[in-house]
This record gives C-alpha cells, structure tokens and sequence, in this order.
C-alpha cells in the first residue's frame, strides 16, 4: 500500500492526474478527492522538508570541522554543549529549520564568539529565519550581558518604566533624568535607561511609548508591521529593548563591530567564518509512508 501511495505521490507532485482520472476513479466525489490528495501530499512534502532541514543540521552540527572550530572558541565541553543547545533551538523552530545549516552555525559561531547564548529561554540571542539564510538578532538580556562584559561599567545599562502619573524631569545641562511624582495606575507612559561607568561618568535616556513606537517604524518596518513580531505580541518588551539600544549605542563602551551587532534587526551583512559547506550532507530517505498513515498524522489521529 505504501508503496502505490508513493507512487500516485510522485505522479500527483508531477501534475501527471488530470480531473478526468480523478472522475473516472471517483465518480461525483471527484473533487473532494482530488482536494483530499493534494492536502495530504502538501502536508507529506512540508514534513519531509522539516525533517531534513533539522536532519542537516544535526549532521552539520557532528562534522569533525564544524564542533573543532566551538571547541576553538569555548573549550571542549563547552563547545560540544553550545552545538547541542543550537540543534535544540532548531528542533523547536519550523522556519529555521528551512534555513542552511551553514548559515545556522555561522550566527551560532557569532554569537557563541560573544558569550551569548542562543537558548530562547535565557533570551540573549535568537538565531532568526531571514528567508533561506539564518541571521543574529540580540535580545534584551543579551545587550545586558555584552555590556556587564565590557567590563566598564560601576552600574550596567537598565531600563525600567515610567507609569501614569509620574512625571520626567530632564536637566538638559547635565542629561540628567528624575522622576517625580506617583503613579496613579499600572499604565506604562515610557522608559527610562541608565548606566553608571567605574570613572563616574552617568547617562540617562528617556523615551515615551510614542517615541519608541515610530523608533520602530523607522528602523524596522517589517518587523513592526508583522503579527507575529515581538512588537505586536509584546510591544512593552520592546519598547525596553529600544530605550536601551539607544542608550548603549549612543554612550556605550563598545568595538563598532559589536556596536553594530547590538542595532541590528535585520540580517547582518558581515565577514564569513570559515566553515566547511553544506551542500554535500545527504540524508538518507526515510520508508514511504501509507496514505491512511499520514492522514492519521495529520488529524492527530481523530
């Protein structure tokens, strides 16, 4: 049986069924049959393609060059480890898992070359789907830890909110920052970021949601504009994330590549780390599947 499914799978992604066998074998029910096969071998491509896609990376990830060069960077066991935690935030990912494995480790390598972590949890680093490619977007915490890293600052760059009925004073002489006034409910009006550094120097940023808001619309359209985006699924994380950005990338203690690094919400263009190519990893394929097999998939088995 699975073997004839494969069979009419590979005549049906070829185009080689026409309406009239699909009348001739179904009768008047021709149609909801036809749509019926298609779903089903739509749904068998896209799981297939999951499947191999998470399958390179895992093959990539074991290749002898690829685990010497994080052994290079963090140490034997911590390079073995940082690899497996980029498989696992592949594995919980669809659309990375689209993505080249190169492409996957190279960010992997950028990021584990600047003690960020790339586990989702920890929301230091996130390795993003940019099409076929993967690219590096730092989070909220990561910018905290590449800064407590500079080793410059007494107090590392904070962020913290402003409420409803609280007042922001600014000393335009000194860039000074205080707060006056209480608030009157848990509305957030804007943030306010800080940072002290081991000579005394402070800096203070303040910025209204407003502000942070077309910061955003500016400098990242899509991102903004998509449903899916952190600005529209948790817009007061990134109005945070914005206000210390600002604050860093304008006062900060850091290399401009780093600096450069930290702004970026779309793909980095920047050197390429030597690692061996993908094109070559093969995946072996797996036994073909019933049509019954995969319907029950599908429907979760109802």
């Amino acid at each position: 049986m699975a073997a004839t499914w494969k069979a009419r799978t590979t005549a049906i992604k070829n185009g080689t069924i026409t309406d009239d066998d699909y009348k001739k074998q179904y009768g008047d029910n021709w149609e909801y049959e036809k749509n019926r096969e298609l779903a089903i071998v739509a749904y068998e491509i896209d799981q297939v393609g999951k499947e191999t896609g998470l399958a390179k990376v895992k093959v990539y990830a074991g290749m002898a060059e690829v685990q010497k060069r994080f052994m290079n960077l963090l140490g034997d066991r911590d390079g073995k480890a940082y690899l497996e935690s980029v498989v696992i935030a592949v594995t919980g990912d669809e659309k990375l898992q689209k993505c080249s494995a190169k492409s996957i480790m190279i960010q992997a390598m950028r990021a584990a070359s600047l003690k960020l972590s790339v586990d989702k949890a920890l929301r230091q680093a996130h390795l993003v789907p940019f099409g076929s490619e993967a690219t590096l977007i730092v989070d909220y915490h990561g910018l905290v830890q590449l800064s407590t890293n500079t080793g410059y600052y007494e107090i590392a760059p904070n962020v913290f909110e402003v409420f409803d009925g609280e007042i922001v004073r600014l000393d335009r002489f000194s860039g000074k920052v205080t707060i006056e006034g209480e608030r009157v409910s848990d509305k957030i009006i804007g943030c306010c970021g800080y940072f002290k550094g081991k000579n005394g120097t402070e800096r203070y940023l303040y910025m209204t949601n407003d502000e942070c808001d077309a910061h955003g619309k500016k400098y990242n359209p899509a991102g903004y504009g998509s449903p899916r985006s952190a600005w529209n699924t948790d817009r007061a994380k990134m109005h945070r994330k914005t206000v210390l950005r600002q604050l860093v990338s304008r006062w900060g203690n850091f290399s401009p590549q780093v600096q450069s690094l930290m702004m970026s919400e779309e793909p980095i263009e920047g050197e390429t780390m030597e690692l061996p190519s993908d094109e070559n990893i093969v995946i072996a394929e797996t036994a073909p599947r019933s049509q019954a097999e995969i319907l029950q998939e599908m429907t979760g088995g109802e």
